[in-house]
């Protein structure tokens, strides 16, 4: 039973097929046969494809068009993927012509898809629709057949639903205009399951969604045809086949227990799907009438048929739709001359009406293009756009050069953002531009209002109507004059412009909006009904002038009849501003469709009580320089599509401004409070009224220029404030970036890398390497947690950057666990470089002394220490992320000398000579070594000194505490343990140097053979004469069974621990000396 992985069907098919053993699908319907499986689906592709041959056969159709949409079936895990090549198979297997096979993407709009489906009309009249699962998804379609006036008398939309939804939705129940959209629409739907039939199933067990209810109901009824499969086949045991079980159950008659269950001799479920058409007469059946349902036969070859014949007793008058028109798609099957006859004669009076129509206009046309009588119409070529983007606009101006006023220039670039800037007549313009579908149809009230504006409608309040402009790509503009001192909305709420002394032209600049908003309400325009804060701008002297009057109710006509669209599939009307409006016309605007209905819906009346709905909200916004709502913001909609006004921002807005939140503590007067109140109640003031409140209690104090002269002092005071402001921060960010390049690359370096310079390699002739390693970090780091090995290590770098920052090291770099170190670059330091590095690894190494391991209490890290002095060269290494490296020989020695040292010992080399490496252990004055220590807050207090006696091994070893300190009772053990270790080992010293004169004998002897050996060789052999092969140790007396970890090796050889000298490979001279001493071992000895 399954697969429920849609993805594995097919492995588990065929896997089911090699062993012959039968497989019942219940998740997917798939176009694929296979002997072994039962496909109990009811919407595969194949009981899909069989219902709408069945369809169109039963209407004797013969050629249909189709239109599908596989992004819609996307979010449905159950659809097939093969859903429409199998159904197009079928439909030409069974002599059905496809004429035209359109693809439409998910979300298209109905304007896209009534350009889309205008290539059906020469060849199709019946198309079926595969556009989702719900008739909801349908609705643009239907929408698009009727924007074309495609009429279901002449084209019949056959809407196919595979998915059974056991409740279809009719989105027409209470939306009359859907319903004549929708009217005379046949629908083919998956009614297999009848609700009736599964009450009973359904009471018993709950589902969470449709998809698990009929897989429930599939998985069901294939156990129920499994066990009446078996059953039979206890009686019939012809019926047992193992071969072809497909075939078997195909010849039974099973009633399933939701119905008959039909299999063909394919193995596929055969169910008829229902039919129906859309009748606005029927209101009792959900406006719909039963055309039948696709019946099931097993009197055909494959066992199991489908055919539909239309029921006529529930619809005795319908006769079905044809799929060719009467007189063909062209009218060539009827007489035409007469309408060639009509068609030449419209034609001859449409030729001599456009003649008298050209010269009419070029008597009424001025020399310079512009309609005499028609004033608003601005010719395309007098409209130059300035690109802000080029450094000189003085080209495209001739009055002045934006490139001489930035400031100007910088301002016309924010405006830029939502609006075109550019020239008319030398003047600078703001132009909104919106895209036309279809030609723009001016009623003569429309033109009179455009005449109004242009050439009536004057005031010193009133911002410049400029005119209209149309392209020859399909845009129109609506132009108006520019004011450089940009809107109210810029100078309250912009960051770069808002200003504590605003406040002082809150009187003059609410004044100046009342006194061009009365004009308006007395001019022939009636009302404004476009007033925000965005269209009240400021000229060059601080007057406030309205803008964008009259143009709206233009704009919100033309939008709702489908003529315009914005450019960017924004909402005509911006969400920043749908705040502004009334909501009681916002309603009316929304409820516009462009038909002649449409005019007298917003009288003037109603237009002023808006007007004054949006003076209250402009008058909250400039006296508590607050936004009333949050911002809006609009996303672009779908391709060639815009809307009015976006439904789920005016929600949020809607919300506003009842009631009024005032901030607290404010000090606003009661009466502008009250005003407030009024502008948004039932009983709204008159701009009089207003206007006289306004002047009681906002008196101007002085003269408008006074007013501005003080508001640009303290804009430029409040500028300088702001320049010096991103002048700290702009410091502050390059301290950052200095600090940070210091960190990566030493500070001379650094210097120069910041002054633009690259420096190059360079070599460095007196330079130590010091390399440390931990002692067993592998394995701590596997028992350990990736936290606790990060913090173990931030721990003890910690120490030792604080080491190298006191005694003049530079910290070349840390890998993992290793730690490296150099003195004498990038600063030369003549000899004080090897004092530096080994004071700096004597630090090291007591500090950790008394670091505990964090997530490990009462034990301590051991570390290797090795370094070296000689040549190298350093430099930078790549260009992102750069790094100070050095390289050489020198470098290479240190790294041995670190991984083939000791625990807990310092091992060096001298630069030149035999591979002959010493023990650091201290700084020597006099007869003591004074060993250093690392001083922190755990052990400042501590003084270590270590006593040599006559031949130089250690004797005492004495710890003072100046004064007691809080953690010397818990280090006392690892002290004493230090202590112990070393005066264990300096008691053989005076033994080992007994052994030494034997030791320098034999290396006078191995010096000879190799002096021998090179004048024997040719100049290729010498040097390797001189490889590391191996290095000896010298036991010692006294140390028998004691075993030591052998030397790291170095090339070919091992490192002894107090000294050693080199071999060649299988050197003879190695040979005599064993001989010579035959005490001689491979072991090491301990180290001194």
């Amino acid at each position: 039973m399954g697969p429920t992985c849609s993805g594995n069907f097919l492995r588990f098919a065929n896997l089911t097929a090699e062993i012959q053993t039968l497989q019942i699908n219940i998740l997917k319907g798939y176009p694929y046969y296979h002997p072994t499986m039962i496909d109990m689906v009811t919407r595969s592709p194949q009981n899909l494809a069989e219902n709408v041959v069945a369809v169109v056969r039963g209407f004797e159709w013969g050629q249909v068009g189709v239109v599908f949409c596989e992004e819609c079936y996307a979010d449905d895990k159950l659809a097939s993927e093969a859903y429409f090549s199998y159904v197009e198979d079928i439909l030409l297997d069974n002599n059905i012509a496809m004429k035209e096979i359109v693809k439409l993407r998910k979300g298209e709009s109905k304007e896209n898809i009534s350009e889309i489906i205008t290539i059906f009309e020469p060849s199709a009249r019946v198309i079926l629709l595969f556009l989702g699962n719900t008739l909801e998804e349908y609705i643009p379609f239907m929408e698009a057949m009727s924007f074309n006036n495609y009429t279901t008398e002449e084209y019949t939309p056959v809407i196919v639903i595979s998915k059974n939804s056991l409740d279809l939705a009719y989105p027409w129940q209470n939306n009359m205009p859907m319903l004549e959209i929708f009217h005379k629409t046949i629908i083919v739907h998956n009614n297999c399951y009848e609700k009736s039939k599964l009450s009973s199933f359904l009471s018993k067990y709950t589902f969470s969604s449709l998809d698990e209810t009929l897989i429930s109901l599939q998985m069901y009824e294939g156990y129920y045809l499994l066990g009446s499969y078996l059953y039979s086949a206890i009686t019939n045991i012809t019926l047992f086949n193992y071969v072809a079980p497909e075939k078997s159950i195909a010849s039974m008659d099973i009633h399933g227990p939701f119905g008959p269950i039909y299999i063909n001799n394919n193995g596929q479920r055969v169910a008829g799907f229902e039919v129906m058409i859309v009748n606005k007469s029927e209101p009792m059946r959900n406006y719909t009438t039963d055309l039948g349902t696709v019946s099931t036969t097993k009197k055909c070859p494959r066992m199991a048929c489908l055919h539909f014949v239309i029921n006529s007793t529930s619809s005795p008058s319908y006769e079905p739709p044809k799929d060719v028109p009467l007189c063909g798609f062209h009218g060539e099957i009827c007489d035409q001359t007469g309408v060639i006859y009509a068609i030449g004669v419209v034609g001859a009076v449409v030729a001599i009406f456009i003649v008298f129509y050209v010269a009419i206009r070029k008597l009424v046309t001025s020399t310079r293009g512009r309609s005499i009588s028609n004033p608003w119409l601005i010719p395309f070529h007098d409209l130059r756009f300035i690109d802000l983007t080029t450094t000189d606009g003085s080209q495209q101006m001739s009055v002045q050069s934006l490139k001489e006023k930035m400031a100007e220039r910088a301002h016309l670039k924010s405006i830029a953002r939502t609006k075109l800037i550019a020239t008319v007549d030398q003047t600078y313009v703001l132009v909104d531009k919106f895209v036309v579908r279809d030609k723009i149809r001016y009623e003569k009230s429309d033109i009179n209002l455009l005449y109004q504006m242009k050439s009536q409608v004057q005031h010193d309040n009133l911002n410049q109507f400029v005119g209209l402009s149309l392209d020859k790509s399909s845009h129109i503009y609506v132009i108006w004059n520019q004011c450089f001192r940009g809107s109210l909305y810029d100078h309250i709420f912009t960051k770069e412009r808002s200003r504590d002394t605003a406040t002082n032209f809150e009187g003059a600049f609410l004044r100046d909006i009342l006194k061009g908003l009365d004009y308006l309400h007395n001019s022939s325009l009636e009302y404004h009904g476009n007033l925000t804060l965005h269209n009240c701008l400021l000229d060059s002297h601080w007057i406030v002038k309205i803008s964008g009057f009259g143009v709206n109710r233009l704009l919100v006509k033309w939008k709702a009849s489908g003529q315009i669209f914005t450019e960017d599939h924004t909402p005509v009307l911006k969400s920043e501003e749908i705040h502004y409006f009334d909501p009681l016309m916002k309603a009316v605007w929304k409820s516009m469709n462009g038909t002649k209905q449409d005019k007298g819906m917003i009288s003037g009346d109603m237009g002023r009580r808006g007007d004054m709905y949006s003076f209250g909200v402009i008058l909250y916004e400039i006296c508590f320089k607050k936004k009333m709502v949050p911002p809006l913001f609009d996303y672009p909609k779908g391709e060639d599509e815009s809307v009015l006004i976006d439904d789920e921002n005016d929600a949020i807005a809607s919300k506003y401004p009842l009631p009024l939140d005032l901030p607290p503590n404010h000090d606003m007067h009661n009466d502008l409070i009250k005003l407030l109140e009024n502008c948004f109640g039932t009983n709204r003031p008159d701009v009089k009224l207003a206007r006289k409140i306004i002047d009681t209690v906002l008196k101007v104090q002085g003269s408008l220029v006074d007013l501005m002269i003080k508001n640009l002092t303290a804009y430029t005071e409040g500028l300088s404030e702001t320049v010096k402001q991103r002048t700290d921060q702009l410091e502050q960010e390059m301290r950052k970036n200095e600090d940070l390049l210091r960190e990566l690359l030493p500070a001379s370096i650094a210097e120069d890398v910041k002054r633009g310079l690259r420096p190059g390699a360079k070599s460095y002739s007196q330079v130590t390497i010091l390399y440390s390693d931990i002692v067993g970090f592998t394995s701590l780091c596997s028992e350990s947690k990736p936290l606790e090995v990060v913090n173990l290590l931030s721990g003890m770098y910690q120490r030792f950057d604080q080491i190298i920052s006191t005694n003049g090291g530079y910290k070349m770099e840390t890998i993992g666990d290793a730690y490296c170190v150099a003195a004498g670059l990038p600063e030369e330091r003549a000899m004080e470089h090897v004092k530096i590095i080994c004071m700096i690894a004597l630090y090291q190494r007591d500090s950790l002394h008394h670091f505990e391991i964090p997530h490990r209490t009462g034990q301590y890290l051991n570390c290797r220490w090795g370094f070296n002095s000689g040549e190298v060269f350093a430099g930078i290494i790549g260009q992102r992320a750069p790094r100070y490296a050095c390289f050489g020989e020198a470098v290479m020695l240190a790294s041995k000398m670190e991984s083939s040292g000791v625990e807990d010992r310092i091992q060096m080399t001298l630069p030149f000579g035999h591979m002959l490496t010493y023990w650091l252990e201290g700084v020597q004055e006099g007869n003591t070594i004074r060993v250093a220590e690392f001083e922190e807050s755990t052990n400042e207090n501590l003084k270590k000194t270590v006593e040599v006696g006559e031949y130089g091994h250690v004797v005492k070893v004495v710890l003072k505490h100046s004064t007691p300190s809080p953690k010397a009772s818990e280090q006392k053990s690892r002290q004493e343990l230090a202590r112990e270790k070393v005066l264990k080992e300096k008691e053989l010293e005076e033994s080992r140097l007994k052994r030494q004169q034997t030791l320098h004998e034999a290396l006078e002897e191995y010096e000879d053979e190799v002096e021998m050996n090179a004048i024997l060789k040719d100049d290729d052999e010498k040097h390797s004469a001189g490889d590391l092969t191996s290095i000896l140790s010298v036991p010692l007396e006294g140390e028998d069974g004691e075993e030591e970890e052998e030397g790291r090796a170095i090339g070919h050889g091992r490192l002894d621990s107090q000294a050693s000298t080199i071999f060649a490979a299988d050197d003879p001279a190695e040979e005599s000396l064993k001989k010579s001493d035959p005490d001689l071992k491979k072991t090491d000895p301990e180290p001194a």
